[in-house]
């Protein structure tokens, strides 16, 4: 059975793959409560640790886990743009969620004349520990930024995996450190989230800031650069990444850069249509809006200063604070006299961020 798996996934072009049987994890309990206690995780994970560390709690039959790791990234380097955004190299091309399950389906496919068997595919969108249980498949380990890295492909590869009933041999853990004394990402960090020891607290990651919904901390903007969605530094910096950036592919990275005024005036049908294809387009178009505001700041885009400050009249709060930041970022003499002039005009929240930005070293 494990030979006739990893038949139809070679068959179907997936090199990485690898098959476990075990399914409680209840021994990352502790770890999991120490991030939480420690305010290490975010919100995007499951409160419910306990409910994490069981895979039988999202799939009762479940018997066997047949992981894949889908390469992306080739040949990648960092747009040159001037005064453009940038998306991470996993928004590139078709959603990753939708292409990767779509393969796990073709793979349960194959596999069904051989047995008859029940699947659940799932991709970065169900409460499990998607990198624990691809660890345990044999797919890679952990690196220092927490990413699973495969000794071959690195860690440009999307995870996915097949929750089945199928009984078979499975594949053996990597247990191999993968990093050593190496801590080229640690140091590489753009905002100091990666632990020497490894391991990564997640609210200071600038690819959780780009993506959460709650309020960025004034000293964690500056280090977002011109990100609209993700971060791939600690990946483009990491040396076993290098044979698949300076891999030679025809591969054009162009829909990564972000037009930053375009965005400022986009409706949600047009970010929609022009977005929608994306990985990061779930999080919605003022999360982009929002992130396009903190890089006109950072790339300091003065001839976009009329736009922002036409954003201090927008409905939402979270639009006008950022359009705030960045205006003192942009001018802060003009600015401050803008902001002082509205103070009268807000509601209390957007009254007490005003002030705060106005006494901060901006």
């Amino acid at each position: 059975m494990k030979e006739i798996i990893k038949d139809a996934a070679h068959k179907l072009g997936i090199d990485t793959i690898g098959i476990s049987n075990v399914t409680d994890y209840s021994y990352m309990e502790k770890f999991l409560s120490s991030r939480k206690n420690n305010n290490l995780d975010c919100e995007f994970e499951d409160r419910d640790i306990k409910k994490r560390i069981n895979a039988k709690n999202l799939y009762p039959d479940l018997r066997t886990i047949i992981a894949i790791g889908l390469p992306y990234g080739e040949g990648y380097k960092i747009p040159s743009s001037g005064n453009k955004g940038l998306l991470s190299v996993s928004s590139h091309g078709e959603d990753y969620h939708k292409a990767v399950t779509s393969l796990l389906i073709k793979l349960a496919e194959e596999i069904k004349p051989y047995i008859s068997f029940k699947f659940l595919p799932c991709v970065d969108t169900s409460y499990l520990i998607d990198k624990e249980i691809c660890k345990l498949a044999g797919i890679g380990n952990y690196g220092k930024n927490s990413l699973i890295i495969n000794q071959n492909k690195g860690s440009f590869i999307y995870l996915g995996y097949l929750l089945t009933d199928i009984e078979t041999e499975t594949d053996s853990v990597i247990e191999k450190d993968i990093c050593g004394t190496c801590n080229i990402c640690v140091k590489g960090c753009p905002n100091n989230a990666i632990f020497e020891s490894g391991g990564i607290n997640a609210k200071r990651c600038v690819s959780y800031l780009t993506q959460t919904k709650k309020y960025i901390p004034l000293k964690y903007r500056e280090s977002m650069g011109r990100q609209i969605y993700g971060c791939d530094i600690c990946q483009i910096v990491c040396p076993l990444n290098k044979e698949v950036l300076n891999k030679e592919v025809n591969i054009v990275y162009s829909d990564l850069l972000v037009d930053l005024e375009e965005l400022l005036n986009i409706s949600n049908q047009n970010f929609k249509k022009k977005y929608g294809h994306t990985a990061g387009s779930w999080r919605g178009r003022n999360i982009w809006k929002r992130n396009a505001l903190i890089s006109i700041g950072n790339l300091k885009i003065d001839s976009m200063f009329q736009k922002v400050k036409d954003e201090l009249q927008n409905p939402s709060d979270m639009i006008k604070i950022y359009a705030a930041w960045s205006l003192l970022k942009l001018n802060k003499p003009f600015a401050q006299d803008i902001l002082y002039n509205n103070l009268k005009y807000e509601n209390v929240d957007v009254k007490n961020e005003y002030l705060k930005l106005l006494e901060a070293e901006i």
